[in-house]
């Protein structure tokens, strides 16, 4: 064990050595929670006995699950076989698959993104006779996201305002185009797994008695789904193992509450709490300005962070009078900065809350001619062109999915304009056929339904598409 924590710092070491039982680290910034994290997981596999199955840690992103894995192997100086490790998302949809059983879907249920929801909030607005306008989708959605963050199903959903009315019309309606197009959204992995093992004691023992130990990162920023998620597998033992700092939650907008690291106190009082408060990252002159600020918070650990770095570069506030001085002024101070002290163009960075700010100070950098680069831009999967064909292939693998079809029935072009989809709709409607047996009767010529001219010959053609790759995928034939 030596080995394992030299090199931590007292209070460091406190918490990675930890007994069993609740275990709260109020972590400050830049204090070492990773490697607080990494080395506990470590301690527990290498001096505990507790085998890596044994242990679920929960990051939130992948990008932190794959570099904590890493660390720990790193450490261990081998593999982590069996480990659960990963974002509470990616951890509630394996469950969700490998207990689908008990629930309303299948094991092959979609994950719909931000713009699938879109698309299937505005198939609804129509719906129901609602504008969207008035209503916008992303407005709507963000309402229901909201309760189910707070575990509020549909049925017990009590609106208080006109616009809660509206909410309670559409999210029933929503949830069960979800279960038609076997789907489920971000919020439905996190509220199914907790009904899932709210409902299913068999289910919920058997998940408390493989995860011995639960481990959490950023606990400041979890919402009630998943503090709840986290107490049922931590039960009936409680080696809950949390690191969380209330003056780091950012995320309210999503749900977050920091109230959850207070509240664990409360829900746990016999927990043992470990407050770090060196800092590795920054300088005293930053951290003290940081404290003058957030020692105005309450409801809050009290914590006076310190750092062997002392001194550092003044801190220094601007307040401009719109955007484009504000750009301006920060290409000043580079362009001076620069020349004074002798960097490069890439010792800076500029750092904006939203992507639309990037227009200003681009702008700024070109009329100054200051080289940049800008991080972060469209993502892979965000291409058009890529979630098109991932919508084509969602289709294939389930036909019933009316998002995907939506999105790629008239791609490429096909003559297939709004007025004509209404009237398949409407006959699938009419005639109560899932959108599958609808594409399969006009691919093989027996619908009772036809589109004239080229808007006809187009969903034929799609359809006939449709069934056939299908027909191969099953047969298991290479699809390229």
């Amino acid at each position: 064990m030596d080995d394992l924590i030299k090199g931590l710092n007292p209070k460091q070491r406190e918490a990675v050595t930890a007994g069993d039982g609740p275990v709260l680290v109020v972590a400050g910034p830049g204090s070492g929670k990773t490697r607080v994290l990494t080395h506990r997981i470590a301690y527990l596999t290498l001096d505990r006995g507790i085998t890596p199955r044994q242990i679920m840690a929960v990051t939130f992103t992948n990008k932190a699950a794959a570099e904590m894995r890493e660390r720990v192997e790193r450490l261990r100086g081998g593999h982590l076989d069996g480990l659960s490790i990963g974002t509470f998302h990616a951890i509630c949809a394996r469950l969700l698959r490998m207990e689908a059983d008990f629930t309303p879907y299948t094991r092959e249920f979609l994950i719909y993104d931000t713009d699938d929801q879109q698309s299937l909030m505005k198939q609804i607005l129509q719906e129901v006779n609602l504008n969207e306008r008035q209503f916008s989708p992303g407005r709507v959605l963000g309402a229901i996201s909201a309760l189910k963050n707070e575990l509020i199903a549909p049925d017990d959903y009590q609106p208080h305002d006109y616009f809660g009315e509206i909410v309670a019309r559409v999210y029933p309606v929503y949830q069960k185009a979800l279960r038609d197009n076997n789907a489920l959204d971000f919020d439905d992995l996190l509220m199914q797994t907790v009904l899932l093992l709210r409902e299913h004691q068999g289910v919920r023992e058997r998940y408390q008695a493989r995860y011995v130990h639960v481990l959490i990162d950023e606990f400041q920023d979890t919402n009630t789904a998943q503090y709840e998620l986290v107490r049922l597998i931590g039960a009936p033992q409680n080696n809950i193992f949390v690191v969380g700092d209330e003056d780091q939650g950012i995320y309210a907008f999503r749900g977050a509450d920091y109230r959850n690291v207070l509240q664990f106190r409360k829900d746990y009082p016999q927990a043992q709490v470990v407050v770090l408060e060196q800092n590795y990252r920054s300088t005293q002159l930053i951290l003290d300005a940081a404290r003058a600020v957030i020692d105005k918070n309450q409801h809050r650990t009290p914590k006076a962070l310190f750092t062997d770095r002392a001194g550092g570069a003044l801190v220094t506030i601007y307040q401009a009078y719109n955007d484009v001085e504000e750009g301006d002024f920060v290409a000043g101070q580079i362009a001076r900065m620069r020349q004074r002290e002798g960097l490069k163009w890439s010792d800076f960075a500029v750092m904006y809350r939203t992507n639309a700010q990037s227009q200003p100070m681009e702008a700024a950098f070109v009329r100054a001619g200051i080289p940049y680069r800008l991080i972060g831009g469209v993502g892979f999967y965000k291409r058009r062109e890529v979630r098109d064909l991932m919508a084509y292939l969602r289709l294939i693998h389930n036909p019933n999915d009316s998002v995907s079809f939506n999105r790629v029935v008239n791609v490429p072009g096909r003559g297939i304009g709004t007025k004509s989809l209404e009237q398949f709709n409407a006959w699938l409607n009419r005639d109560r056929l899932t959108l599958a047996e609808g594409l399969d009767a006009v691919a093989n010529g027996t619908a009772a339904f036809t589109l004239s001219g080229k808007a006809g010959k187009g969903l034929q053609d799609f359809a006939v598409l449709l069934r056939d790759v299908r027909a191969l995928a099953e047969a298991g034939n290479d699809l390229t």
